[in-house]
């Protein structure tokens, strides 16, 4: 199969498992929007940007977790809900929906033991605290918790092979992350995520791909969606997307250099039964 096929296929496929999302979602009554690339995508080329490969789907904390619940009785027996309780070897705090039976095995994560399914990631949002220092605090403590949970898992070790400045990082957090434990890192993380979600905030942020300051948006951009065209289906995204894209990519309408336009870096690709 080509590069190309391969790349559709992959696209096909993740749209029925965003369908899935969206179905549970609209039979429960629980908000969703499309989110970071997935908003770029449905904008700039109405659905997937061709060479990425994957959707990003978001939540607001409390609708996230309605949907996690409504999976136990709704979800349809090809789809396997990954969260850290779900599967013992997943140390990433928002979910990824899997499609059984295929396999997507990314260089970073090669090494743990985690279900690995084609995907769509599922994301919660958070209030962020509206004081400059205690999203300085909010920051460093996402920064640690995240790194401890990715190194007890044995994510992250292709680092050891890109640069010496890579393996000396991997090796430095290999060590501090011998003094804490797994368990008792992710009910502080959770603690950490939703420490101001009873307050009234101008931001929201999640565990996203990008830097905790790049991945906190405004609030009200999650409140206001609307439908958009996405492939040949429809999801809800921010109302404001243009706003949101200028904020976050700058000129979201000029591609990136050739050499840049790449995913995740994949070692193994399986359709399964598809």
């Amino acid at each position: 199969m080509s590069s190309k096929d391969q790349m559709l296929k992959l696209h096909l496929l993740e749209i029925e498992i965003a369908k899935e999302i969206k179905r549970i979602c609209e039979k429960n009554n629980i908000k969703y929007f499309l989110t970071a690339g997935s908003v770029l995508g449905a904008v700039r080329h109405g659905g997937f940007i061709p060479w990425d490969d994957d959707m990003d789907i978001g939540m607001l904390r409390k609708d996230y977790e309605r949907f996690l619940v409504a999976c136990k009785t709704d979800l349809d027996d090809r789809f396997f809900l990954q969260t850290w309780d779900t599967d013992p070897e997943y140390p990433y705090s928002y979910a990824k929906l899997r499609l059984k039976g295929t396999r997507f095995v990314e260089k970073f994560t090669k090494n743990s033991g985690m279900h690995n399914g084609l995907f769509v990631d599922i994301f919660p949002y958070d209030n962020v605290p509206d004081s400059k220092i205690l999203q300085k605090v909010q920051d460093l403590k996402y920064f640690m918790c995240k790194r401890i949970l990715w190194i007890k898992k044995g994510i992250g070790m292709s680092m050891l092979q890109e640069s010496k400045k890579q393996a000396f990082k991997y090796h430095l957090f290999l060590i501090f992350s011998k003094f804490f434990n797994y368990r008792r890192t992710k009910e502080y993380f959770r603690k950490v995520q939703t420490k101001y979600n009873n307050h009234v905030t101008q931001k929201i942020v999640t565990d996203g791909a990008y830097s905790y300051a790049k991945d906190s948006i405004l609030s009200r951009w999650a409140e206001q969606l609307e439908p958009v065209k996405f492939e040949t289906e429809e999801f809800l995204t921010y109302k404001d997307r243009i706003e949101y894209l200028t904020y976050l990519y700058g000129d979201y309408l000029k591609l990136p250099p050739v050499e840049e336009r790449s995913g995740h870096l994949s070692v193994c690709i399986d359709f399964g039964p598809y």
